[in-house]
């Protein structure tokens, strides 16, 4: 199997080289991996870099002027040619050089359609103080209170077949949008994995574009929350009893 790794990217000189060398330093890089980076573009140094490092490895890289976010990541799409793909954007790194192997032998064990870790947190590159973000309680309560990140996603090819791509009327929840589409679908088959993945730089224009993460998100819930699930999820009863279930042990779906 082939994972296609696709790395979004703008006037990103300062974090672009950390992304692309936890890629290609991966131990199934030449026989696993195609690398895709998608530049909107850049006025900074960020098209010097990705040159000199797709002289040395095999890189597939396109820089042109884009529509946003999910432009770039659906032109990403289009182009890979690996049976899975994932999105790891500039400043992001992989956790070590055998993340994406440990991702190939799960899905050549259980081939789900949608697999996703847990996820390591950061801020300007400081890895020593980062926290970890699990997702081992990803139901459907979780997904309306948050988000499984992209980084630490993986998603067969055929799903983006099935729907399309991100829908790119949205600015910065596209992929909120898509997650709950594939948690809704029975047919699809969804697998939680307990390693660490990646890295997620969160000064990136997700984490700090809080509001209109917030008001694009609650146009997607409309869709796939119904007005009592909204009212119960909302509630601090609700909260508290999930809090103390769980930490009693019991496992709690939606």
């Amino acid at each position: 199997m082939k994972v296609s790794i696709i790395t979004v990217c703008k006037n990103a000189e300062n974090a672009i080289e950390r992304t692309v060398l936890s890629v290609v330093t991966q131990n199934c890089f030449a026989t696993n991996i195609e690398y895709l980076i998608i530049d909107g573009a850049s006025a900074d140094k960020t098209v010097e870099i990705i040159k000199q490092y797709a002289n040395k490895y095999p890189i597939k890289w396109i820089s042109e002027p884009d529509s946003g976010i999910y432009n770039a990541m659906n032109k990403g799409i289009r182009l890979a040619t690996g049976d899975i793909i994932y999105f790891l954007n500039a400043g992001d790194k992989l956790f070590d050089e055998k993340s994406v192997s440990e991702i190939l032998k799960e899905f050549e064990k259980d081939d789900p359609d949608f697999l996703y870790t847990d996820i390591l947190l950061c801020k300007n590159n400081e890895l020593q103080k980062a926290t970890i973000k699990k997702f081992d309680h990803a139901d459907k309560y979780f997904l309306f209170r948050d988000c499984i990140c992209h980084q630490a996603s993986f998603f067969k090819k055929s799903v983006f077949e099935r729907f399309g791509g991100f829908n790119e009327n949205f600015k910065l929840a596209a992929d909120y949008e898509m997650l709950l589409k594939i948690m809704a679908n029975k047919s699809l088959k969804k697998e939680y994995l307990p390693i660490t993945a990646a890295y997620y730089d969160i000064t990136g224009i997700s984490s700090t574009s809080e509001d209109v993460v917030k008001e694009e998100r609650a146009t997607i819930q409309k869709r796939f929350y119904s007005s009592f699930e909204a009212f119960i999820y909302q509630s601090w009863i609700y909260q508290l009893i999930r809090r103390r279930l769980r930490k009693a042990g019991v496992k709690i779906y939606g």
